[in-house]
Formats: structure tokens, C-alpha cells, sequence
């Protein structure tokens, strides 16, 4: 048998092995996909654990400073500061000038 018709039929022989050869091509690549999309994941996941652990942290620190910045700048700190150290003192009431506009 030579010709188209044998071609023919040689094809149609093998086209169920050619089918089979590529879905197993397919489930291949496919799994190999499923693998990276689960590591990248558990990848990314480790990474927002530790940024949500730094965050945490920070948050921390910020309203430690927040803190300090008040005791700084309390009005009777600052008062006691002026008067020790700059030799500050309240004026009379006679030294007091109104400024009308």
C-alpha cells in the first residue's frame, strides 16, 4: 500500500498515540504549575507574615513616641522648664498691654 491512502491510514493509527503523548505533555506542564503557584504562595505569605510583624512593631514604637512627645511638651513641664532654667516669670498685671486692632 503506497500512496495517500497508506499515508492516511499510518496517521490514523497513530493519532490516538500522538493524543496520548500530548495530554500527558499537558497534565505535565499542569503540574509543574500547580507546584510553582503553591510555593509563590506559600512564599508571599511568609513575606506578609513578617511585613504584619514589622507593622506591629512600628505601630509600637510610633505610640511610645507619641507618648514621649506629650510628657515633652506638657504645659507644666514646659512652665518649670522656663522658670529653672530660663529664669522666666509670669509679668504683673500692670505690665500687661492690651493691643486693640
Amino acid at each position: 500500500m503506497n500512496g495517500p491512502v497508506a499515508e492516511v491510514s499510518t496517521w490514523l493509527l497513530r493519532w490516538p498515540q500522538l493524543l496520548v503523548a500530548g495530554l500527558m505533555v499537558v497534565c505535565l506542564v499542569s503540574g509543574i504549575g500547580v507546584v510553582y503557584s503553591v510555593h509563590t504562595t506559600r512564599m508571599l505569605y511568609s513575606e506578609i507574615q513578617s511585613l504584619q510583624t514589622e507593622q506591629d512593631r512600628l505601630d509600637s514604637d510610633y505610640e511610645k513616641l507619641l507618648l514621649e512627645q506629650s510628657a515633652w511638651a506638657a504645659y507644666t513641664r514646659v512652665d518649670e522648664l522656663s522658670r529653672d532654667e530660663l529664669n522666666m516669670v509670669s509679668p504683673d498685671t500692670d505690665a500687661i498691654v492690651m493691643v486693640q486692632k
